[in-house]
């Protein structure tokens, strides 16, 4: 039609002919038919109608040819505040940081030539904001359009709480809460940001808030709800939570689904995790990383394989997420050979270098016993965080490298700040080569310097070291001083040193401790038992093998994943699947 617009008997395309079909290859998204329509409004001389402008500035922005669309806005000879929206929703909703930067620059243009922003205006700018260090940012946003007049509906409140939720401003987006109001898009946004900044009790407030009116509320709600529901640590508000979706609802969608799926994981119950991703009828990839992930995250390493295995039988690809669970998977059973595959197949995809892949990989190599090769891959790292530093810390600690975790502790102060994770490597390494002295100081700097509050595993990790050098009172002065009541852990860690050193007095009152807490646990009484035959009490050790038999305690078996792999054959071509 176009090819033959404007000759014959065809009429010239007017701006609202032209400007409605760069509208529909918008819709489209249909990049070839949009070029000719802009071509066509440049030839036929209707780009200084501002509507024209607008349409394909819009089309090119939701085809994702941001330069194009730059270019576009740029050469535009009048440009409403229409334009200014489009170009500014195009570049915000891009998602890279630089044309986020760019957004806010044209923002402020915009202002300076005194080009006064609408509603849409704002909603779109305030999509920038997506972090706690851009909320003063935000809030100067927030003071322009109050400013300006501009009035604060439904929906652009819902988007200044969804922004101040984002940059941790949870004052601030309960202040503008009182002020305006509500639907249930707003009361969504609102329940949204308390959730993502872990003020559950409030979240739950403003769902029962939006029950009592009688709001009309979608599944993403219910989503949102979702995602307080673990920190409660009650799996019957998860199943009622779920029940109610069901009852308003009946079907439910994917996404709230993977959310229930995720839910119930984190609860630890597996079952219900499996019943809900059984009876879905359309399961992404999203699916089936879930339910992997809840295998993962319960300790079902065998499960994560097997699972992982009907992925690619099934040709679903495999997401960054889905390959760090099965790497930590073979990192648990100490399978290296399937660990092998699973690093190859990262390295095909191009995913190698993922954070999230690299830190799994340490830990599988590590876990594995081959240290250096963990390490040839740490070195390697461009990015290395936190966690990357932790996870290779605690892997010389835990293969006898200790005093090389030791110097890793003073290397890691250069680039990131320890953390309460950090220092229980460091304390058992410690522990192990019998630096008492250093780890008193250790210890220390966990207040003093890094401002860390010592949890249990940081006691546990000094009081073993005490008690193995035999300064037993010192050990029993460190526990009475704990803030927290001493767990079996503990007090497991003084009644080895007793066994080593024959402390039969001190022995009895750990192993009486420990039989408080955990009465059926065996093994404070073969402990105690061999404590007595070390100082020859047979009397007493005969005595406790009985109380030992009548309280009709059983010992575990040992076992080990070491040279027993049901699945060291390669995991791929054991169920004939092919790489691709």
């Amino acid at each position: 039609m176009l090819r033959g617009a404007g000759r014959g008997s065809w009429d010239r395309p007017d701006s609202f002919v032209l400007g409605a079909l760069a509208a529909g290859c918008a819709r489209t998204r249909d990049i070839d038919a949009g070029a000719q329509v802009h071509a066509c409004v440049a030839k036929f001389g209707v780009d200084e109608d501002e509507s024209v402008t607008v349409a394909v500035v819009d089309m090119y922005a939701k085809c994702g040819w941001v330069g194009s669309s730059w270019r576009a806005f740029t050469l535009a000879l009048q440009r409403s505040v229409m334009s200014w929206t489009s170009m500014i929703a195009c570049l915000v909703n891009h998602g890279s940081s630089g044309y986020h930067d760019t957004a806010i620059e044209l923002f402020k243009k915009m202002l300076v030539l005194k080009v006064w922003p609408t509603n849409a205006t704002f909603s779109c700018i305030l999509k920038v904001f997506d972090v706690p260090e851009l909320l003063p940012v935000g809030m100067q946003v927030h003071g322009c359009f109050m400013k300006i007049g501009t009035e604060v509906g439904t929906a652009l409140g819902s988007a200044l709480m969804t922004m101040y939720g984002r940059c941790a401003g949870v004052v601030e987006m309960a202040r503008l809460a009182s002020r305006i109001r509500h639907d249930a898009f707003s009361r969504t946004s609102q329940l949204g940001a308390y959730a993502r900044n872990r003020h559950y009790m409030e979240a739950v407030g403003v769902f029962r808030e939006m029950i009592m009116e009688n709001m009309a509320f979608d599944q993403s709600a219910i989503t949102s709800l979702l995602q307080v529901c673990p920190s409660f640590g009650h799996l019957r508000m998860v199943r009622e939570a779920h029940c109610y979706a069901l009852k308003i609802f009946f079907k439910l969608d994917a996404l709230l689904l993977n959310a229930i799926i995720t839910v119930y994981s984190r609860c630890g119950d597996v079952t219900s995790a499996e019943t809900v991703f059984n009876h879905m009828e359309k399961r992404d990839i999203i699916s089936w990383t879930a339910l992997l992930t809840c295998y993962a995250q319960n300790g079902l390493p065998q499960e994560v394989l097997m699972f992982f295995r009907e992925i690619l039988r099934r040709g679903l690809g495999s997401p960054v997420f889905c390959i760090t669970s099965v790497l930590r998977a073979c990192s648990t059973t100490s399978n290296l050979a399937a660990g092998l595959q699973i690093h190859s197949r990262a390295v095909k995809l191009g995913i190698d270098d993922a954070n999230s892949v690299e830190n799994a990989l340490i830990t599988l190599y590590a876990s594995c016993g081959n240290v250096w090769v963990a390490l040839k891959i740490f070195n390697s790292m461009g990015n290395r965080g936190i966690i990357t530093w932790n996870t290779l810390l605690t892997s010389f600690a835990q293969h006898g490298y200790e005093e090389a975790a030791i110097r890793l502790f003073d290397l890691m102060q250069e680039e990131v700040c320890p953390d309460d994770y950090t220092f229980v490597g460091l304390l058992s390494s410690c522990s192990r080569v019998g630096l008492v002295k250093e780890g008193c100081e250790y210890f220390k700097e966990m207040k003093v310097k890094f401002n860390l509050e010592p949890k249990m595993v940081h006691y546990t990790c000094m009081v073993d070291p005490l008690a193995h050098a035999g300064r037993f009172c010192d050990a029993m002065n460190f526990i009475d001083a704990m803030p927290y009541e001493p767990d079996q852990i503990v007090w497991g860690a003084l009644l080895a040193s007793c066994k080593v050193h024959g402390n039969v007095k001190l022995g009895r009152i750990a192993a009486r401790k420990i039989l408080e807490i955990r009465p059926e646990d065996p093994s404070p009484y073969i402990t105690l038992s061999s404590i007595h035959a070390s100082v020859d009490m047979w009397d007493e050790k005969s005595w406790n093998r009985t109380v030992f038999d009548t309280q009709q305690a059983r010992k575990d078996m040992g076992s080990s994943w070491i040279d027993a792999q049901e699945l060291s054959e390669n995991i791929f071509d054991a169920l004939q699947v092919r790489v691709t």
